[in-house]
């Protein structure tokens, strides 16, 4: 899932850059506060797996 949020997180930039609506994504400020919160969720995925804690151990 975290490579997955990684791979579409260039177009989540291009979408804001080119103001782009989508997914109910009508503003820039709602673009822009999803380029944020991907970074949580990237955090999220590699919390929930635990490849932090595998990969300080390996």
């Amino acid at each position: 899932m975290a490579a997955f949020f990684v791979a579409v997180f260039p177009g989540n930039i291009s979408q804001y850059l080119t103001h782009s609506d989508a997914f109910g994504l009508d503003t820039d400020g709602k673009r822009l506060g999803r380029l944020f919160f991907q970074s949580v969720l990237i955090a999220w995925a590699l919390w929930s797996t635990r490849a932090w804690t595998a990969r300080k151990k390996g």
